[in-house]
């Protein structure tokens, strides 16, 4: 079984990126499973997260990045010119490598777009990591600019449109998975998460919170530093550490507010797990999340997580109460309650985060993988009858 894994480029300390390279690898490794890394943007950038020597990659070498030094006008012509190369490269590939299974993401439209309209036969997969309701013009952050909402209802209607000529599509959760039941067949498989398998766990007795994720308007932060403000009148020797990509200067408070606060913030770290092990708390403020894979990760380290109860996957991910808190209606003053309850009592936050790290191994690769495999073994029936 050959199976391509189309992506952009793997260069982002992201979800996303960690997820497909985790998946590939353990196929090529564990399976008897020929995998190839399908790039167009990587150029000679290493791989952000380690590939496996078993894994083929192979780049296209057309790069959409380059386009963002013309003006709008010309590079919406310049973008049509670099989506014909890259369809001829695609289609040249694709019929000299014969795969049995192609795989993308709903994030990329115009690849989504040259997949399934590729003349060489082979099974096609669509993976949602963004809701629907979030992708394209429905993700709020393209309504602030009318060139960037108008290019993002483009790209929905063209992937709605292509999305029909896809097999499957498969989501982290049923309501994504029914928002996208009325264009094609749909399967709901989580994702599989790089867990902690240092053999170490958190001593949790640091006085730090950790964050981990985009510093985007997603992830809420405003309300975060809102809550810490709450918990550092009582905690003022507990820190909240940040760590991500974005611009720091669009997050809330002056450097001097935020150092008054004991809140740090840094770039997103490839040894997080470091991090996790070296905290007591992980936090999640944000406004919807498809997953939430940083959580599991903190979890497997032995960190009990607050979160907001956000559609849709922190209620997936976290037993109330057991191996964390979920907080309803975005309530700042309960989630600075859960949050001083957890600081102030040693027995519930190693009681909790005993729970998290039992609760983690829900999503080892293994589990997760086997229904991946199944999935692919019913592609390649349907292909063959």
């Amino acid at each position: 079984m050959k199976i391509v894994y189309v992506y952009p480029k793997f260069t982002a300390l992201a979800g996303t990126e960690r997820v497909l390279i985790d998946k590939m690898n353990y196929l090529a490794e564990h399976e008897d499973v020929e995998v190839v890394a399908l790039t167009y943007e990587q150029g000679n950038r290493p791989f952000v997260y380690s590939l496996s020597p078993k894994v083929l990659h192979i780049d296209l070498d057309v790069s959409f990045d380059s386009l963002k030094k013309y003006n709008q006008i010309i590079r919406v012509l310049k973008v049509k010119q670099f989506n014909i190369l890259l369809r001829r490269k695609f289609n040249q590939l694709m019929n000299s490598l014969s795969p049995d299974i192609v795989i993308s993401t709903t994030f990329h439209a115009n690849i989504a777009s040259i997949i399934a309209n590729c003349p060489t036969s082979f099974a096609k997969i669509l993976e949602s990591h963004i809701d629907k309701r979030y992708i394209h013009c429905n993700d709020p952050e393209n309504r602030q600019h009318l060139f960037n909402y108008l290019w993002s209802v483009y790209n929905m209607l063209k992937l709605s449109h292509n999305a029909r000529k896809y097999d499957v599509l498969v989501s982290l959760h049923q309501s994504d998975a029914n928002d996208w039941a009325g264009y094609l067949k749909t399967r709901v498989i989580t994702n599989i998460i790089h867990l902690n398998t240092s053999g170490r766990y958190s001593s949790l007795e640091s006085k730090r919170v950790i964050f981990a994720g985009r510093f985007a308007k997603q992830k809420g932060i405003p309300d975060l530093f809102e809550i810490w403000r709450m918990v550092a009148a009582h905690h003022a020797d507990w820190c909240l550490e940040l760590y991500g990509n974005g611009n720091v200067s669009e997050l809330p408070y002056t450097e001097e507010e935020r150092e008054k606060l004991n809140i740090h913030v840094y770039p997103a770290n490839p040894n997080i797990f470091d991090k996790y092990l070296d905290s007591s708390l992980f936090v999640l403020t944000s406004i919807y999340e498809p997953f939430g894979l940083v959580m599991l990760e903190a979890m497997s380290c032995g960190l009990p997580v607050i979160a907001f109860d956000c559609p849709h996957g922190p209620a997936q991910i976290i037993t109330d109460g057991v191996d964390g808190f979920l907080i309803k209606d975005r309530n700042h003053s309960f989630f600075a309650e859960k949050l001083c309850a957890l600081i102030e009592s040693d027995e519930l936050r190693k009681k909790m985060g005993h729970a998290a790290v039992l609760s983690s191994q829900r999503y080892a690769a293994p589990q997760i993988m086997a229904e991946w495999m199944n999935l692919f073994k019913e592609l390649m029936n349907k292909k063959t009858i």
